[in-house]
């Protein structure tokens, strides 16, 4: 993986801990685990700013369903709109070296639904 930093590239090894038998296993579950930060990113700040709600436990708990719901109908309309090619006008990459996605289906579903 190469790290840009102030302008200069530079190969960055990574050491990650694992009892997993397989690399690829290994790569699988920490993709995984970038999405899953992704997510919590969106509910907390990102999207539905759960953060700033200030609920009390009982509201939270009201809000905290209400979010899950939302952001699963909004991450499967991203989804939609990556498999139908749409997502690329909603999220162009900037970057010409950058291959990786840079928005989650999240982003994508709530910013091309608007």
């Amino acid at each position: 993986m190469e790290k840009k930093i102030q302008g200069q590239t530079g190969k960055e090894p990574w050491f990650i801990l694992t009892n997993l038998d397989s690399l690829s296993e290994v790569l699988k579950v920490y993709r995984a685990r970038a999405g899953i930060e992704a997510m919590f990113k969106d509910c907390k700040t990102g999207g539905y700013n759960l953060e700033g709600s200030k609920a009390n436990n009982k509201r939270l708990n009201s809000l905290i369903l209400l979010i899950a719901i939302a952001y699963t109908a909004t991450s499967l309309k991203g989804k939609t709109f990556r498999q139908t090619n749409q997502g690329k006008y909603i999220a162009s990459l900037t970057e010409k070296s950058r291959r990786d996605r840079r928005h989650s289906n999240f982003w994508i579903g709530l910013y091309g639904s608007l």
